[in-house]
């Protein structure tokens, strides 16, 4: 007996060694995961060992793929790094060579190839630390990345300007965020933040260019409609932002139903949208605006001492020389300051100003390093502020010196971004300098709160009145909104509700907002949407789409006792054809 025991131990130890020896060669065999699919709209496919295959939400990406858009289709990654990547329509990025180990021991790089169409990034660990470890080849040129959010599009027949007319191909890059370095055979060139490069070709070298042409701040909400009923199975493409959205034939009611079912959800957040209209001529009248002055706590737009270190803003210079896309100087950028050693004063200083009838306050920011404290009789260039008592902070509020936001207009401002050589900007009470400037939660703070607490809800707090950088397109309102940043899936997600009057009649809105979440990053980079709900204007009935980004406020290095994102403000335009509307809002925990 013992020796068949022995013999038959013998063979199942010998099994087991094969197993495990099999089990350890599959998986030295088995690729690393480079990301993730964080989102796919549309045709959105993977080119991966000779065959191309669909990708979904929460697919895995490797090293050695390539990610392919399909007309009126997008898609947003996120590297195991931490990094987001978002794909607009048509496409085609690749992932050539990808190594993190979630290290920055010097091991981490990465190789990506932009062979057409257009990528919007965030970047993560990898060239955080080591700053030669991550490029971009993009056709003409290889773009050095620099720990930074930025926009590169490469046009090969496929950009047109806003009267569908074509621009010249080749390579248009943008940051918003840290600094790239683009390279081909003829220069090096280095971009800051809200600078722009075109690049005709390899042999050519880059050059500036004042404003970023209208393609390509694209939001990438590119996606197909539902079948209409008693049509044929093809689907309708809605248009991204590089073609005008042209008016629909029937401009009533009909074209869009009136809302009757309960309230909608966008991936778990409530929209807080009008209430149906009763019938197509009736005037919507809205039970609470949003676009008013001293909102939040009951206080002016005021702060103490020692305030912000964050500003974000969505500005238009009107008497500026048009641009690419035939509108004035504008951007809704964020701008960072350091949430550490800096002597901050007066960040936000507010007195009474006499107007026609309406309390207003004649305000002035001041921030830390990249803005200046405590500005000389001539200020310098990074000050924003009203002067005298021609302008007036025609909307806007306070949460608990936590974060202030308001609309300037209807005088001058000086120093809006170098506008005007430090002239004074004159700003129409139609138009105006938009911001949220506050105390941005310390990233460290908020990475450690969002491992117990990773979903976190806000609801409309504030809002400036929307404006238009063209030409008026009416009176905007907000009437309602809702946030929810979820930390787990890395999403941001939300709604604001919006009306609009005009001469040729009135329109109710619903803007819903998506994009990327890290607590590390400064601001958050979304997608937004315009849709008409009802009304009898034909505007965005089709959908307008447009961009903005979401930061935190609260538990910083001002009130690092705080709970941290006691607020999260949000800066946004949208493309209404030929126009754009910005504004700012806030949402309160």
């Amino acid at each position: 007996m013992f020796p068949n025991t022995l013999r038959l131990l013998s063979k199942s130890l010998l099994g087991a060694i094969i197993s495990v020896m099999i089990i350890a060669s599959v998986q030295a065999q088995t690729p690393a995961e480079a990301g993730k699919v964080l989102l796919a709209i549309g045709e959105v496919k993977v080119s991966r060992g000779g065959q191309t295959i669909p990708l979904t939400k929460g697919a895995s990406l490797q090293a050695g793929d390539g990610v392919i858009t399909g007309v009126a289709s997008n898609a947003q990654l996120r590297m195991s790094d931490g990094a987001v990547i978002a794909l607009r329509a048509q496409s085609e990025f690749k992932i050539n060579q990808y190594n993190f180990n979630g290290k920055t021991d010097g091991s981490e790089k990465a190789e990506l190839s932009l062979v057409k169409g257009g990528v919007r990034a965030v970047t993560g660990a990898i060239g955080r630390e080591n700053k030669d470890n991550l490029k971009i080849n993009a056709v003409v040129a290889t773009v050095g990345i620099r720990g930074t959010g930025f926009n590169i599009n490469v046009c090969e027949g496929n950009c047109f300007n806003p009267d569908k007319t074509p621009v010249k191909d080749g390579l248009y890059a943008g940051v918003f965020e840290g600094k790239i370095v683009v390279k081909n055979e003829a220069s090096v060139e280095a971009v800051g933040v809200n600078q722009y490069l075109y690049v005709a070709d390899k042999d050519t070298a880059p050059k500036f260019i004042l404003a970023p042409p209208n393609f390509l701040p694209d939001p990438l909400t590119g996606q197909k409609s539902a079948k209409p009923k008693g049509r044929s199975e093809a689907s309708t493409d809605i248009p991204s932002l590089a073609v005008a959205v042209s008016a629909p034939a029937k401009a009533a009611d009909a074209a869009v139903s009136t809302p009757t079912t309960a309230l909608p959800t966008v991936t778990g957040v409530t929209v807080t949208q009008p209430p149906a209209l009763a019938s197509a001529t009736s005037a919507f009248n809205p039970s609470q605006i949003y676009n008013e002055p001293n909102l939040g706590d009951g206080k002016p737009v005021l702060a103490s001492s020692g305030f912000s270190y964050y500003l974000q803003k969505a500005e238009t210079y009107p008497g500026g020389t048009p641009g690419v896309d035939g509108l004035p100087p504008h951007s809704i950028l964020a701008n960072s300051n350091p949430t550490s050693g800096a002597t901050v004063l007066n960040a936000m200083k507010a007195t009474p100003s006499a107007s026609s009838g309406q309390t207003a306050y004649v305000t002035e920011i001041r921030l830390s390093n990249s803005y200046y404290v405590d500005p000389p009789t001539t200020p310098p260039s990074h000050v924003i502020y009203a002067i005298g008592t021609t302008a007036q902070q025609l909307d806007g509020g306070n949460l608990n010196n936590v974060v202030s936001w308001g609309r300037w207009g209807n005088g001058d401002i000086l120093q809006i971004a170098g506008y005007n050589n430090g002239n004074p900007v004159p700003m129409p009470a139609g138009n105006g300098f938009h911001y949220i400037v506050g105390d941005r939660t310390d990233p460290t703070t908020l990475a450690n709160y969002v491992v117990n607490n990773p979903v976190l809800y806000f609801t409309l707090l504030g809002a400036t009145t929307p404006t238009a950088v063209g030409a008026s397109q009416g009176a905007w309102s907000v009437t309602g909104g809702a946030m929810t940043a979820n930390f787990a899936s890395a999403q941001i997600n939300g709604n604001l509700a919006m009306f609009n009057t005009q001469p040729a009649g009135y329109g109710v809105y619903n803007m819903t907002f998506t994009g990327g979440l890290s607590p590390s990053a400064a601001s958050n980079t979304i997608s937004t949407n315009v849709t008409k709900l009802s009304g009898s204007l034909g505007m965005c009935v089709a959908g307008c789409a447009g961009s903005g980004n979401v930061s935190f406020y609260g538990g910083g290095a001002v009130t690092p006792s705080a709970t941290p994102a006691q607020a999260a403000g949000m800066s946004y335009n949208f493309n209404t054809g030929g126009n754009l509307v910005q504004g700012v809002a806030v949402f309160k925990r």
